[in-house]
This record gives structure tokens, sequence and C-alpha cells, in this order.
């Protein structure tokens, strides 16, 4: 069942072979001209190739096309271009394709290819903040996008639990669980800040009394290591717990969480070390270990295991990407990573080109800071208290889909101000409102039809003729072409710009157009499959990108 717009690009495909031409035709959407629906340059393009007159060219192809039927105009422009011009009644077929398909409308052929994706993977010492949550929706927007175009899917999420900012963790909670106990312990300057620590330190003195109350700390260590391990250990487990729940209210499930802590206790950073000194990819200089990362583009080569003998941060994260490509078989791993880390991204690669992997196995897509913006000022208070504002308390404040939608419509890569007054306008400010309000106006108008006894035509029809509903079947046929877009550009925004086109035109066409007329009831039912297609487009479009698709407002 072909998209309209694939018909015409399968008619062009033919056509270049049978005259020798070599290049693909693109094939769009012709914006400036609605009496021509779409537009190519492969005149243009193969004018050189075959040493013709690009007009001459495009005369061939007009000639071409013509002997279909379902052409109804072709139109040779300026130097070149073909406008092309479609009967109504193919362009209706689209209502068919996606009722036919429904949810299925959109979603390509299996490509036979895994993509791994790791996202999130916050320290956890704590809730999850704004940040968090952008990286969140940035990287389950672009699963599902990758799973509409036929790859398969895999995600993660990896644990940092064994470095320093654990042992401040312990410290933190053990400080938070001798003030439960009535104890006034000055809490160190580098501890983490947040009211969310008291929970578990009431939880804590349910488990274990106050057998532990007359011990000390400093900032990264409880006096008593067996203790310090208890409080390690109840910590990460215990936010590590709360982070999935936080995840998967906001509509996040992760596959597989990695660890590590595990990674040292199996000996995985043993095992790289001497994977890179069997290589001969490492070397001793100034009491330190080195990579030869400058063999592979790095800018200068990277320790390893400085002269105290602690490791550099890069050494499990190396450890992590060489577990992960031998377990997931993935074809690409894609890292979403936050802003600061672009400087890390080479360093990475040529770590892995040095045990034999393929660099480009590794792609990193960046997600850059939000700044939220309440009563026009940036709000940076948490009713929770700390150093950041939460997503618990964001999502009470807008709600889920809100705020899903606003991380998903902006690219992750450039930084984002997030209006937290506009988000809860229920006009067409809000570009959430304004979505959802068309998937529940469609749902109005089926309940309208449905009292009135009107059924929807979903069969081709000449009937749709008017210029806001080519409009309309244009676009809605397009939606295969924006997920494709969308997963080779990494670019989940271009869903909620989609989005927000169909919306437009269907408030637009609704705006002037009697879509029930009991008076004309092949018309009516001609726009009832019409409206019919914008819901299904609109819902599968927001189950992309996690929001609800409303009945009602």
């Amino acid at each position: 069942m072909d998209n309209i717009i694939n018909i015409v690009k399968d008619d062009l495909k033919t056509i270049a072979k049978k005259i020798n031409i070599t290049k693909e035709p693109i094939v769009e959407i012709n914006k400036n001209n609605i009496d021509s629906h779409f537009s190519t340059t492969l005149a243009l393009m193969s004018a050189k190739e075959l040493k013709q007159n690009p007009v001459q060219l495009a005369e061939t192809i007009k000639q071409e096309l013509m002997q279909k039927d379902y052409y109804d105009q072709i139109e040779i422009a300026g130097p070149g271009f073909i406008n092309i011009k479609l009967k109504t009644k193919l362009l209706s077929r689209a209502i068919k394709n996606i009722t036919t398909l429904k949810e299925a409308y959109g979603k390509n052929k299996s490509k036979n290819e895994i993509i791994n994706i790791e996202y999130v993977s916050a320290n956890p010492t704590g809730y999850l903040h704004v940040g968090h949550a952008r990286n969140a929706v940035t990287g389950s927007v672009l699963e599902e996008v990758l799973k509409f175009d036929g790859y398969e899917v895999q995600t993660e999420y990896y644990t940092n639990d064994a470095g320093n900012q654990i042992n401040i963790l312990a410290v933190t909670v053990f400080v938070h669980y001798q003030w439960a106990l009535g104890i006034e312990a000055e809490k160190p300057v580098n501890t983490y800040g947040g009211t969310f620590y008291d929970d578990l330190a009431n939880t804590l003195i349910e488990k274990y009394g106050d057998k532990f109350k007359n011990l000390t700390f400093t900032e990264t260590a409880i006096s008593d290591d067996e203790v310090h391990q208890i409080f390690r250990k109840e910590a990460t487990e215990y936010f590590l717990a709360e982070i999935k729940k936080q995840l998967k209210d906001f509509g996040v499930v992760i596959d597989h969480y990695s660890s590590e802590q595990e990674m040292y206790d199996t000996n995985q950073i043993e095992k790289l070390l001497e994977e890179y000194k069997e290589k001969n990819a490492t070397y001793e200089a100034d009491g330190a270990l080195w990579l030869k990362t400058t063999e592979f583009g790095d800018d200068k080569d990277r320790v390893l295991i400085k002269k105290d003998g602690s490791l550099t941060y890069i050494v499990p994260d190396l450890a992590t990407h060489n577990i992960r490509i031998d377990r997931t078989k993935a074809d690409v791993l894609i890292n979403i990573w936050g802003g600061d880390h672009h400087g890390y991204i080479q360093r990475m690669r040529a770590g892995l080109q040095l045990l034999g992997h393929n660099p480009d196995i590794l792609e990193i897509e960046m997600v850059q800071m939000v700044r939220l913006i309440k009563d026009g000022q940036e709000y940076k208070m948490s009713k929770r208290k700390g150093t950041a504002v939460w997503l618990v308390d964001i999502m009470e404040m807008v709600g889920k889909d809100a705020l899903r939608y606003m991380l998903a419509s902006k690219s992750s890569s450039s930084h984002m101000d997030l209006d937290l007054d506009l988000v809860q306008q229920k006009n067409a400010t809000n570009p959430v409102y304004y979505a959802q309000y068309a998937t529940a106006r469609c749902h109005s108008i089926l309940n309208q039809a449905e009292q009135k006894n009107i059924k929807a035509n979903l069969e081709e029809t000449n009937l749709l003729s008017n210029k806001k509903e080519i409009e309309l079947l244009l676009t809605l046929d397009n939606f295969n072409q924006v997920i494709q877009m969308a997963a080779k550009n990494r670019a989940p925004q271009l869903i909620c710009e989609y989005i927000q086109t169909v919306c437009k035109q269907f408030h637009s066409y609704y705006a002037d157009t009697k879509i029930l007329d009991e008076k004309d009831l092949p018309i009516s039912e001609a726009r009832l499959g019409l409206v019919l297609a914008v819901l299904q487009v609109l819902t599968n479009a927001f189950t992309i990108i996690g929001v609800s698709a409303l009945e009602t407002m």
C-alpha cells in the first residue's frame, strides 16, 4: 500500500532508468503553488550527465509521466523544474492507506539493523532534574522514531555507582539519618541537597534503629567502613529504584541497566587494560599509564592510570562500551550526553578503535541545558529544595504530556527556554493544547456523525477537491517521509513540527468548512473519511512522542 508521493517517485525512477539517468529522483510537496502538488529537480540534476538541455530533458520526463492516467497536469517551470499535479481521486487514496494500516501507518519495513541507545544515565544520588528530563525525552522519542523507521532498538542506562559521588551520597544520607535521630550533625559543604534524603533516612532508622548514631564522618566517608558500605548500597539501590519509578511516570521504560561497580567486581577494568597492553596501545611516562589515542585523531594521548594509581574517568567508560558492543551485537551505539561532554567524543572513538572497533559504531547526540521561565523570569525554586528543579515538581505543575511535548519540540543540541506559564494556558498560543485540541475536535466530529448516522467514505473519491482538503491529504501522505527524515538525522523534534503543521491545516479547514452537511451526504461522508485520517495520523505521531491523543478537552 504505497504512499502517493512514493507512486510519483517510483514513476520517476522507472523513467530515469529508461532514459539512462543514474541519479535518485527527489520529490517534494510543492508548497509554493498548491495547484501543482509535487515538484522534482530530476531534469536539472541530470542534464549534465545526459548532456542535454534541462528544459528539453524535463519535456521528455513530462511526456513519459503523462502516459499514466492519474496525472492531471505536468508543468515545466524556470530552467527545468517539473511541477506535478495529480487527479484528486488518487490523492484521496491516502485516506484508505491510513485507515487500513491504522497504528502501523508511517512505519517502514524492517531494516534488519540493531541500534542501541544509552540515555539518561543520571548518577543514582538523588531525584531526576529538568536536564535529565530533556535527555529522557530525547532518547525515548528517538527510540520510537527509529522503531517506526524499521530498526530494532535496544535501550539502556549506565549507572555510575562506583565513583566518589557515591561516597558523598553515603555521607549525605548518614547526615540526614543523624538529623532524623535528633542529632545536630553539621552537613559537609559538598554533600547533596534535597529534603528527599529524609525519606530514606527514616527507612534506614526503621531497618537499623539508632545503632549507628555515634559514628562520625568526613565529606566522603563514615568512620566505620562496614557502615559506610551499608549506606552506599542502601542509598544507590533506593535512588535507582526511585529514578526508575520517576522515568516510568514520565513515560520512559529502559530495557537494560548496567553497573559501573559490577565492572570492577567482575574484573572488567583489568581485562580492558590488559587488552590494550596486548595491542601495544599503551605506554608509561611520568609515572602514569597513557593510551595512544592520537593514533586515531585525538588531539593528545590520554592518561588511563594516574601517578597515584587511580583510574581516570575514561577507563570505566571505555570498558562499558567494549562490553556493550559485544553484549548487544548492535550495528550502531547512540549515546545521549549533556552538552558539556563534547570534548570527550574523539577520545572515546579513538579508544574504541585501539580495541579494533569501527569508530563509526559510536554516535553521540548532545543535549543542551533547559532554562525554566516562570512569571517572565528564570525559575530556580523547588519545594523539595536542593540545587535543581526536580522532574517530579515540574510534572506536578504542568503534567507529563505538556512537559514531554515541549522538551521534544526543539532540537536537543540547542539551548532551550521552557515557559511554564505558557504550557499551562488553554489556548492556541500553547502548542501542546493546540495539538491535543485537534484530536479532541476530531472525536467531537465523529461523535456528531454517529448521532446523525453519517458513515465515513474511505474509498477513492473526487469530492475532496478544495484547496485545504488537498493540502491536508498531501501532508498526511507525507508522514512516512517525516519519519525517515527524523530517523536519518536523529531529529525527533521533526515529529512535533509535523504535528503542528497537521493541526494548523486541520483547524483552518474546520474553521471555514462545513464538514457534516445532512443535505449533502456524499461530501459529508468523504470529509468524515478525511477527519478519520487526520485523527489516525495525529494519534500515531502522538504515540511516537509519548503524549496522549485526547478525546475531550
